[in-house]
Formats: C-alpha cells, sequence, structure tokens
C-alpha cells in the first residue's frame, strides 16, 4: 500500500500541474497484484503472485491468500471434482509463490528433515523418556467438557425440581424433557452452538483449548506443506461464516494434502505421505498435551484417524496386527506431533496470538503471522 501511494505522487508531479495532480484516477496505478485482487478472480490473484518481479506488502499477500482460499461454488455432476482439484492445485501454488517470496518460508521445511521419532514401536516408556513429563494417557481425548456439562446439568436438574415445587407440578420430568428437547435441537439444528457457548461461557479455558488444538493443526499442516484453507474456533461462528472449515457447521481446521489425494485416487499411498498427514490430524491432541498436560478434545480426530487407517493399514503398513499397528501409529503420530510444535514454540505462540485477535477471519493474515516480522498483532485485529 505505501508503495502504491509513493508510485502514484512521483507519477502524477510528473505529468501534471501540481494543483491538478490530486483530480488523476487512481486505478491506473494499481500493481498486478491489486489489479488481481480489485477483479475478485481467484486464479488471476494467483497467477500475479506467482510474478516475483513485482513488490508485494504483507498486507496484499494475506489478501491474495485470503482470496485463494475462498470456497467457491462447486459444480453439479461430473465437473465437481475437476473444480475441486483446480482449487487445491491453486491454493498450492499460492502457498508456494508466498514461499518464494519469502513469505512463507517455513511452510513445508518439516517435509525435507527425519521426524523428530523415527522408530516405530512408540512404548509408554518410550513416550516417557523423549517428552520428559507426559504419558500416553496424555494423548489420549478425556470426555472434554464432560465434566463441566454434568456440573452444569446436576445445578440445573436442581432448579428443575425447585421449579416445579414452586409452579405445583406433581413431577419435574415434564421440565427435564423439554430440557432434553433443548439439547437435542441445539445439536440437530445449530451443531452445539448454544451449548459451546455456555461451556466456554462457564469455562474460559475451554475456548482457550479449542485455540490450542486447531493451531496445533494449523502450525503442523504449514509446517507438513499441507495447504490450510481455513479455521474455525466455534460452532457459534461457524454457523455465521462460509470459510472453508465451516462447511461442517462445527470448529475446525480444512487442509489438504494434494499428494495424498493423488495417491488415493491411484491406490498406492507412500508412507512418508500417510506419516504426514496422520502427524496433522493428531496436531490438535498434541498441541493440548503440550500446553495442559493433557488432551481434552480430539475425538472426532482420532476416530477419522483410526477409520482412515483401518481402511487402508492392511494394503499401505503391511502389518500381519492390522490393529495393533493403526494404535502404533497413531501414538507415533502424536508424539512427532508433539516434538514439532515443540521445536517450533515461538510459531506456535505467534499463530495462537493471531487466532484470538482475529477469529481467523482473515486466514492469510493467521498463516503470515507465524513467520517472523509478522504485523504487530494489536493490528491483526482491525
Amino acid at each position: 500500500m505505501h508503495l502504491r501511494l509513493l508510485l502514484l505522487a512521483t507519477t502524477t508531479t510528473a505529468l501534471l500541474p501540481p494543483q491538478h495532480a490530486k483530480h488523476r484516477h487512481t486505478t491506473a496505478y494499481l500493481t498486478p497484484v491489486e489489479k488481481a485482487l480489485a477483479s475478485g478472480d481467484a486464479e488471476s490473484v494467483v497467477t500475479a503472485l506467482e510474478d516475483t518481479t513485482t513488490d508485494l506488502s504483507r498486507t496484499l499477500a494475506a489478501a491474495c491468500l485470503d482470496r485463494a482460499c475462498a470456497v467457491a461454488a462447486a459444480p453439479d455432476g461430473s465437473g465437481a471434482a475437476a473444480a475441486l482439484r483446480s482449487e487445491e492445485d491453486r491454493l498450492a501454488r499460492c502457498y508456494e509463490a508466498l514461499r518464494a517470496r519469502g513469505l512463507a518460508s517455513r511452510y513445508g521445511v518439516g517435509i525435507t528433515r527425519p521426524w523428530p521419532v523415527t522408530r516405530r514401536g512408540v512404548t509408554p516408556e518410550f513416550i516417557a523418556a523423549r517428552t520428559r513429563n507426559l504419558t500416553l494417557a496424555s494423548f489420549r481425548p478425556s470426555e472434554g467438557a464432560g465434566p463441566l456439562w454434568w456440573v452444569l446439568g446436576s445445578v440445573l436438574s436442581i432448579a428443575e425440581i425447585l421449579l416445579s415445587k414452586k409452579l405445583g407440578m406433581d413431577s419435574p420430568q415434564p421440565l427435564f424433557l423439554g430440557t432434553a428437547a433443548l439439547v437435542l435441537a441445539d445439536q440437530v439444528a445449530f451443531k452445539g452452538a448454544v451449548g459451546e457457548t455456555v461451556a466456554a461461557a462457564a469455562n474460559s479455558e475451554y475456548s482457550e483449548r479449542i485455540v490450542r488444538h486447531e493451531a496445533g493443526h494449523v502450525l503442523l499442516a504449514y509446517l507438513l506443506g499441507c495447504p490450510v484453507q481455513g479455521c474455525v474456533l466455534s460452532a457459534r461462528e461457524a454457523l455465521a461464516d462460509d470459510r472453508a472449515a465451516a462447511l461442517n457447521g462445527a470448529a475446525g481446521t480444512a487442509f489438504f494434502d494434494a499428494e495424498l489425494n493423488a495417491a488415493a485416487r491411484s491406490g498406492a499411498i507412500k508412507r512418508s505421505v500417510l506419516d504426514r498427514y496422520t502427524i496433522v490430524v493428531m496436531g490438535g491432541i498434541a498441541a493440548e498435551a503440550m500446553c495442559y498436560g493433557d488432551s481434552q478434545g480430539g475425538k472426532d480426530d482420532e476416530g477419522a484417524l483410526i477409520q482412515f487407517l483401518q481402511e487402508t493399514v492392511g494394503g499401505f503398513l503391511g502389518s500381519d496386527d492390522p490393529a495393533g499397528e493403526v494404535a502404533n501409529q497413531a501414538r507415533w503420530a502424536a508424539l512427532n506431533g508433539l516434538l514439532l510444535l515443540r521445536d517450533h514454540r515461538a510459531e506456535f505462540d505467534r499463530l495462537v496470538a493471531a487466532l484470538e485477535a482475529t477469529r481467523a477471519r482473515s486466514i492469510g493474515t493467521v498463516m503470515l503471522a507465524i513467520e517472523d516480522g509478522a504485523t504487530p498483532l494489536e493490528a491483526l485485529a482491525a
């Protein structure tokens, strides 16, 4: 933005008398990237971004990534798959272009380095030795807000019993059934957004854990070269948001691995690709274990990973003990995820601060905050 203003001032002074300079139309002085952004066409934006001969501010870089991450309406029929692959390819090119410009220097750095843990036999004793203060239980998602819901439910039940007596009701059963109906309606219609809001109000750590959980997914995907398309930090925000991760109506992170998708289509997934995917999926659990010593969220992540591995383990891991190999792969991925996050703790903390400041409204701003010299966080929420 400052460069554009400088060019405008220099050019108009040279071509026009000073008193007429302010009337000159500014559109002609937009940079190629600015013109592409003004057009609203994601392909044009990424193409302009790939031209590294033009200067680019961090603000414009974030806007370019936001545009590339925008979810386009999928065509019906046979063109949907091709459109999705084109969208993924464009987003991957955007991240690569930002890396080529030095704005995403940590993108994909984890691919070229050995995993922190290379051995496959990840025992509880080995986990304790490598982490120094964690156990296998630290990576097992607990009931999350279960205890909190038990307390709130008990308080509500007592209140309903007292209310039923005050109203002269023979039994509090109708009130119990009404509450159960409201909870079910919240789950079906609002993906639990109302309940989540209540839990966050009752316990501030609940929201803090969600931010750090999603930060684990986002940072590990970034470090391992998997383009992140969106991040939503609560079911309530997902209901009012059209970002990529909001497509399932809940909090989460949307990322993809182009190599994994291509391998899945061909039916031949390399072990290195499988390892990378499992580390990112277990990244939320790893982040909670790093920050709190245990994990409350991540049951859905764990379930999705187990299902994926169970469907592929025989053909891709070649084990005589598929169930044991699935469990070991999950432990291996969680441990590697934790050690990678520890190695990049400064980047993780910057990412958490950016997520808390912006609520991930701009995924471009969030991703660039991972790097050194990012925009000051007090300006990110503006």
